[in-house]
């Protein structure tokens, strides 16, 4: 081999060394000679949110499994005859519930959704398995540089909690299709005026809860005055007008009424006594009319509050107490109105920090109001005043920030007439919720 031809190889190895070198020293994407029309990978496509908070579609899991001792609401007690009512039936229980969220901002608009879905299932019960859903899509908005509010649909499908239902041996569900409006606007300084107006359907599966399917309206117009942020004091008057839509001439003259109007005013007082100490009142009337959005003087006069205390007595410990007497459409009697009296104190530990230790002790006294009912045989027991006795028991463990397991008891006890109504619930669960 010639000399020439050994230099030529010689510089072409080397050339093509050092250019290689050079290869794994500078990317080829860096090479504008070679790629002079290729874009950059971000601009082709959008860059990933860093949060789970920021992506615009949020799923949510949750999966239950435990006992529960009453899954058909079987009465008990000296009155409680088992050939007529049957024995409470006791069976494994799963709640599995699948959930979507979002929330994107244009402009002076926030849209929003949350729906889920789910089952409910009962070992060796298929037949009383159920499904449930919640719906809720809006979008909170803001007019000009004083007012703020919102608009909303709702559509909420359940099984009733204990206690909160009439029928016997059977799983009643309730659902509620609801949309409303809420409006503030800045009047002047710490004052604001509120505009509220709403509609409702609320319908039962169980066919002496049905009695009580209502449709409503409403509107509400009030004023706030703020002293800040933590000290807020507002008065708002509210016409709401109820059609039970499922009651014949027999319930009639018994005395339940298709139509029923309610004039309520409340004054609210919300107030932070320092971080750790804040009080929420609210102190009222409903006045009552048998007619459906009558403007006039109501024939009864009722009285209404809500007091809730919250009160962190230690970094770790949490104290919840509240009482009420509030006035509603009725959920487990058979009356025009219902009053709650109710009563609730709650204890909150952290153990540690992902470990919280809480419990409830609620009791509650319902009685039908506004109904000069016939109280004499298939009416007697459906319309006496109810006492209703609860407790729950909670560990939760939050796994990462997004996971958490938890671990419940909850019991039950409903009096009503010569009937006890008892049901005891055990639930582990699993929670995913991103945010």
């Amino acid at each position: 081999m010639s000399r020439g031809v050994v230099l030529t190889l010689a510089a072409t190895m080397a050339l093509a060394g050092l250019t290689g070198s050079r290869a794994d020293e500078l990317p080829l994407l860096g090479w504008p000679a070679l790629w002079p029309a290729a874009p950059a990978v971000t601009e082709i496509f959008p860059r990933m949110p860093e949060n789970w908070g920021d992506l615009p579609l949020q799923f949510h899991l949750s999966e239950q499994a435990g006992y529960n001792s009453n899954i058909t609401n079987t009465p008990t007690g000296p009155g409680a005859n088992s050939g007529n009512y049957g024995r409470p039936i006791g069976a494994m229980e799963s709640i599995s519930t699948y959930g979507v969220s979002f929330k994107n901002e244009i402009g002076a608009h926030q849209f929003f959704g949350d729906a889920s879905w789910g089952v409910y299932r009962y070992l060796d019960h298929a037949n009383f398995n159920i499904a449930h859903r919640a719906v809720d899509i809006g979008d909170n908005f803001t007019y000009g540089s004083k007012c703020n509010g919102s608009l909303k649909f709702s559509d909420i499908s359940a099984p009733a909690l204990p206690g909160q239902q009439i029928g016997y041996n059977v799983i009643n569900t309730l659902t509620t299709v609801s949309a409303t409006e809420n409006l503030k606007c800045l009047i002047n300084g710490e004052y604001s005026g509120i505009f509220n107006s709403g509609l409702s359907k609320s319908t039962n599966s169980a066919t002496l809860d049905a009695v009580n399917n209502y449709q409503s309206a409403f509107i509400a117009a009030g004023i706030s005055y703020a002293v800040s942020e933590t000290n807020s004091l507002q008065l708002l008057a509210t016409i709401t007008g109820t059609d039970y839509t499922d009651r014949g001439t027999a319930l009639n003259t018994a005395g339940l009424n298709n139509n029923i109007t309610t004039d309520q005013v409340m004054a609210t007082y919300t107030k932070n006594f320092g971080p750790n100490l804040s009080l929420n009142a609210q102190f009222g009337v409903v006045g009552v009319t048998n007619s459906y959005f009558e403007f006039g003087l109501p024939r009864s006069i009722l009285p209404q509050y809500s007091l809730s205390l919250q009160w962190a007595i230690t970094p770790k410990l949490a104290l919840t107490v509240s009482a009420s007497r509030l006035v509603s459409p009725p959920t487990s009697l058979l009356s025009n109105l219902q009053v709650t009296e109710n009563a609730t104190a709650g204890l909150s530990y952290q153990w540690t920090p992902k470990i919280t230790l809480s419990g409830n002790l609620t009791a509650g006294y319902a009685t039908g109001v506004a109904t000069p009912i016939v109280t004499q045989g298939l009416y007697s027991y459906y319309t006496s005043n109810q006492k209703t006795y609860g407790g729950t028991a909670t560990l939760n463990y939050a796994i990462t920030p997004f996971l958490a397991a938890s671990l419940s008891y909850q019991v039950t006890k409903t009096v009503q007439a010569s009937l006890t109504t008892n049901d005891s619930l055990v639930l582990m669960a699993l929670n995913f919720n991103p945010y």
